[in-house]
């Protein structure tokens, strides 16, 4: 969004407390018909809550707003004393999702701040937690599979030559091939988001029964990354499957970490370029060791694929 809001700060804490409040109750919510109603769900404790925690959310996003919108006007009020050099600097800064949207503000006051503060939301509460528990899951893949983590660490000395002071470019993430793989299998497994949902628009029949427009699918990946249809031996960790020669053949829907068709992740490009910079930077330096076998480790299907106890990992210098 162009704004800096000290995420790891105490005084965001409210903030991400609001946002796993509101992540349990719509599960909670989910769950329970009879809470369908808003007129019943908000005379229940639980709908209080949730309702307590979904303005404190509105008013983080709506201080972000105004902090970019300060500065976009204050910004513009020092056009006329730019210099031209100082004008093409100005014009090569890539601007961020958030200045687009007030800029189209700008021109149009129909295109209202709720209506950006309702983006705003959905790409905060989307993105707060998702990279964390993907990097957590990737981590510990990688350190339960040491055959995996010789190959990546292979693959990464063959790029950096072995020079961990070097940055990483955007060449560099192109050619991490199977990092890439390992990172996809991890998301197989341990999908981040465990299930979306996609609204019925005509009628339709599916083994015998009829599924009327307006009717909800609630999609399960976390169980369709497990078909043995689509995944020859589904529980076993294979970054291999996902060579572009192991995976043509495969049903385009038959792997949707980050869903599918024109309503899928707007982020899943950035989420990648941005977990295989993490994990190849610290690879470069530390080996990593899982302590928990996979079937001591239980997940839980949240908003995100939580596990109910902490990963335990440890760290070695190479």
């Amino acid at each position: 969004m162009g704004v800096k809001i000290n995420a790891q700060g105490n005084e965001n804490k409210e903030y991400v407390q609001a946002t796993h409040g509101i992540s349990g109750a719509i599960i909670n919510r989910a769950f329970r018909p009879w809470l369908y109603l808003d007129t019943i769900y908000y005379l229940t404790t639980e709908g209080k809550k949730y309702r307590s925690n979904l303005r404190k959310v509105h008013g983080f996003s709506r201080k972000v707003i105004k902090e970019k919108r300060n500065e976009m006007l204050e910004r513009n009020t020092l056009k006329h004393d730019e210099t031209t050099e100082d004008a093409e600097c100005q014009a090569r800064i890539r601007k961020a999702f958030l200045e687009f949207l007030l800029e189209y503000h700008f021109k149009d006051p129909s295109f209202t701040e709720e209506f950006i503060r309702e983006e705003v939301d959905t790409f905060m509460f989307a993105g707060y937690d998702s990279t964390g528990m993907a990097l957590s899951w990737i981590l510990y893949c990688v350190g339960l599979y040491p055959e995996v983590q010789t190959k990546i660490v292979a693959e990464l000395d063959e790029i950096f030559q072995n020079d961990i002071e070097r940055e990483v470019t955007r060449d560099d993430l192109t050619k991490m091939k199977y990092l890439e793989c390992t990172i996809k299998e991890t998301f197989r497994l341990y999908t981040i988001a465990p299930f979306f949902m996609r609204e019925c628009n005509e009628t339709l029949k599916i083994l015998g029964h009829t599924i009327y427009p307006g009717s909800f699918f609630l999609i399960f990946p976390y169980a369709l990354h497990r078909d043995r249809e689509s995944f020859s031996d589904p529980e076993k960790f294979i970054p291999e499957r996902f060579y572009p020669e192991n995976s043509t053949e495969r049903h385009p829907y038959a792997y949707v970490p980050f869903s599918a068709g024109p309503r899928n992740c707007i982020g899943q490009k950035y989420a990648m370029m941005e977990l295989k910079l993490l994990v190849a930077n610290i690879l470069r330096c530390l080996r990593i060791t899982s302590l928990d076998p996979r079937d001591k480790v239980l997940v839980v299907p949240y908003m995100t694929l939580l596990n109910t106890k902490p990963l335990r990992l440890r760290f070695d210098t190479r």
